[in-house]
């Protein structure tokens, strides 16, 4: 079976040339645009014009796997800031231990 692709659901056509006051121009919809970028799949450069409606779900996709990048890249760093952050007690636990005289540690309830 043959595969065509439909008219312009906006019932527009995405450029096309028109003659006025004997002048040839060319009229393109407001909705063809041109889209440059890295195809994610191959890693090869595109640059390539099409309807902004069809578009849409390829540039969701890519917005989509972009957000996952920057959570994975905000979660791992609060787990290295909570790491320093367990690191930095403990060090300041030594320290005070070191600091304080025994007698008075022995008062004090120290917690985790």
């Amino acid at each position: 079976m043959e595969i065509r692709i439909a008219d312009c659901p906006l019932g527009a056509k995405c450029e096309e040339v028109k003659i006025e006051n004997g002048k040839q121009y060319i009229a393109r919809c407001p909705w063809y645009i041109k889209v440059a970028g890295f195809d994610t799949n191959s890693g090869k450069e595109v640059e390539d014009w099409g309807c902004a409606i069809a578009w849409m779900p390829p540039l969701l996709i890519n917005t989509a796997n972009e957000s996952r990048k920057g959570v994975a890249a905000t979660e791992s760093f609060r787990n290295e800031m909570v790491n320093q952050g367990e690191q930095t007690q403990k060090l300041m636990l030594l320290a005070s231990q070191i600091s304080m005289p025994n007698n008075l540690l022995q008062e004090k309830e120290i917690c985790d």
